[in-house]
């Protein structure tokens, strides 16, 4: 089905549904009105902060592991895209780290990437998003939330974009959602979902790679590189089910049971291997066969609050698992030749003959206890100790299977303490097994996930209240964990330890009438330690870590504008190391994005139009694609329009 077709039949799904009553949902969404602090925040399409859910501290929160599906343990199959949530399935996402992750049961050290459901509600809402712009993209999205009796609610979602990436390869991707709501008595919640995303195109993103210790020559951006063959396929689906009861008076029990499953049916990656600085560089295409990657996880929760004058007491036992089985490897390598950058050269297309698969299979089972102690005004603690038991076993094409273990105990404790009204000071200690990278497609044992990894991290930190309306939040933190890369035998594995020690700070609120602020900072030092570092054979700082980074965001629309506002966001960056021998930095770079809103009625229905203007000035950048350890362009200036209508 066109775009064109689809647009259409949501204009007649709007028409008919014009008549019926209204309450505000997407129209209202406004991703920097919704951050509490500038640690990262998504809502729709829209991010701000210094944080992503892929880039915390330094580290791959979801590569870690380390996602919580309403506050729940949710173990994604593969890690990217991540943007599956922030479809029909969930409005928002959120990053929480130092006093904001205290209030989650058993915190990881790497961070915890949130994110919310799209439940329904005891009203009837529909809406609809439009987006053009940016690389030609072209997108619906529709969603209804709808009472069905006075007990069970159900939200619908679905929408079609047709987009180019930023390589310049087309493609269509089909999403929907369902989720449920049954309220079996006043005690009893049972929330269940369903979300697909089926994701056809040509594309194949590029990785580059220098011929020696320099940057890379700046080269056309946006151009198709890839063979017109490159076709790939992808399909996402997750469902699970989510349970609150009230047992009893101060008692209460949570239950998730999620499943994740991905496959892709074909895909291409596309090797730029010793540029130069004439822009030429060889080029090979490494495609993959079939192959599917699922995890069933979940977790049960029971939680008992005692109350006595000042005092809270909460009581957690906890019970986390997941079983993973993923393939990987079976790719064949396609040699182009020599290539200019910026200029395509088609060849026909060899045929095809995929390699046995091999199987990466984790069982992990975590049982958990903690106590939190809330004293009303003064302070609040909590200390918590999990077991864990983990089993990785790899299966490589006629070999014996590989068998890794590992019990570990993970104790967490943590601290805030109240000065008064305004000051709260805070503290944590940490220790987490954690997921560890996915090899590189320019690796030996490329798409391979290695054994899961012990980490911990330590931070202390202030929260103080400027103004009623505006918070300051800083932080220190230190955080250890085995380093991965590429070794002497291109075989990526673990080749030493790595610390990164840092202080954020955030300011975010209302500064004025119609004025809202979201600052933030990050200094961060990275260090790498090891053999190779002793030996010299790679230098002291990984691979793309940012030693300073800044980001402003700003929206400015009293009241006396009548639902119009302009915004301004600007993201500075520090030169960082690109090359592990520590001899290339990618120069510090700041980008600006302009953008405005308008809210409205039509026919007495509530509509938002946002308009923005993203990297203003055009700039050209260099990036480090750290699952890839490859350089990658920053985008390009681009346009791109939404408009929201609530029926």
């Amino acid at each position: 089905m066109t775009l064109k077709a689809v647009l259409g039949r949501s204009l007649a799904f709007a028409f008919l549904t014009a008549a019926l009553p209204a309450w505000a949902q997407r129209a209202d969404e406004n991703v920097l009105a919704s951050a509490q602090d500038a640690f990262g925040t998504t809502v729709g399409n829209e991010s701000i902060g210094l944080y992503t859910a892929r880039d915390v501290r330094g580290f791959n929160p979801v590569e870690a592991g380390n996602i919580r599906l309403e506050g729940l343990y949710y173990d994604r199959a593969f890690p990217n895209p991540f943007e599956i949530f922030i479809t029909s399935l969930a409005p928002s996402s959120a990053v929480r780290v130092g006093l904001s992750a205290q209030s989650y049961l058993f915190p990881a050290p790497t961070g915890i990437a949130d994110v919310s459901l799209r439940i329904p509600k005891d009203k009837l809402i529909t809406s609809a998003v439009v987006q053009y712009g940016a690389y030609s993209r072209a997108s619906l999205e529709i969603n209804s939330e709808i009472p069905v009796t006075d007990r069970f609610s159900v939200a619908l979602g679905g929408g079609y974009v047709d987009d180019d990436d930023m390589d310049a390869g087309h493609n269509k991707h089909v999403f929907g959602a369902a989720i449920g709501r049954w309220r079996i008595n006043d005690n009893i919640e049972v929330i269940p979902f369903y979300s697909r995303k089926n994701s056809d195109g040509i594309s194949s993103p590029s990785n580059i790679y220098t011929a020696g210790s320099f940057l890379p020559p700046k080269i056309p951006r946006h151009v198709f590189m890839a063979q017109p063959w490159g076709k790939f396929i992808v399909r996402d689906t997750n469902f699970g089910t989510i349970v609150n009861a009230n047992l009893a008076e101060g008692w209460t029990l949570r239950t998730g049971l999620f499943s994740s499953n991905v496959i892709q049916g074909s895909f291409n990656s596309n090797l730029f291997s010793n540029l130069r600085l004439d822009q030429t560089a060889d080029n090979s295409l490494v495609r993959f066969p079939r192959q599917t990657f699922d995890s069933y996880s979940g977790e049960v929760r029971l939680t008992r609050v005692i109350t006595a004058g000042s005092w809270r007491h909460t009581f957690n036992a906890a019970l986390r698992g997941r079983s993973v089985e993923r393939n990987f490897g079976g790719s064949q390598t396609v040699n182009l030749g020599r290539v200019v950058m910026g200029q395509n050269r088609v060849v026909p297309e060899p045929p095809f003959t995929p390699q046995p698969l091999s199987l990466d299979t984790v069982r992990q089972g975590t049982g958990g206890l903690s106590y939190e102690a809330i004293w009303a005004g003064v302070g609040e603690g909590s200390l918590g100790l999990q077991k864990t038991s983990y089993r990785r076993t790899l299966t490589l094409p006629g070999g014996t299977p590989t068998i890794n273990a590992e019990s570990p105990w993970l104790p967490n404790v943590t601290l805030a303490l109240h000065a008064n009204p305004q000051f709260t000071f805070f503290g944590s200690y940490t220790r987490g097994l954690e997921e560890s990278g996915r090899a590189p497609n320019n690796a030996s044992n490329r798409g391979e996930t290695l054994s899961a990894i012990k980490t911990s991290q330590v931070d202390f930190g202030v929260r103080y209240k400027l103004t009623p309306q505006i918070t300051a939040v800083a932080t220190a933190f230190q955080i250890k964990k085995p380093y991965q890369n590429i070794d002497t035998t291109n075989l990526y594995t673990n080749i030493g330890d790595v610390r990164h020690r840092g202080i954020e700070v955030s300011v975010a609120g209302q500064a004025a009438e119609g004025l809202r602020i979201v600052a933030g900072a990050v200094f961060l030092q990275a260090r790498l330690f090891g053999t190779l570092v002793d030996q010299g054979r790679i230098g002291q700082v990984p691979i793309g870590r940012t030693p300073r980074a800044l980001r402003f965001d700003v929206e400015y629309g009293p009241k006396s504008w009548q639902g119009a506002s302009v915004d301004l966001q600007v993201d500075n960056r520090s030169s960082r190391f690109s090359s592990a021998d520590n001899l290339v930095r990618i120069p510090q770079r700041t980008m600006f994005n302009l953008g405005g809103r308008y809210r409205f009625k039509a026919f007495d229905h509530s509509a938002s139009l946002r308009l923005q203007v993203r990297n203003v000035f055009d700039t050209f950048a260099w990036d480090i694609k750290l699952m890839q350890l490859s350089y990658i362009t920053e985008e390009q200036r681009r346009y791109l329009a939404t408009l929201a209508v609530d029926f």
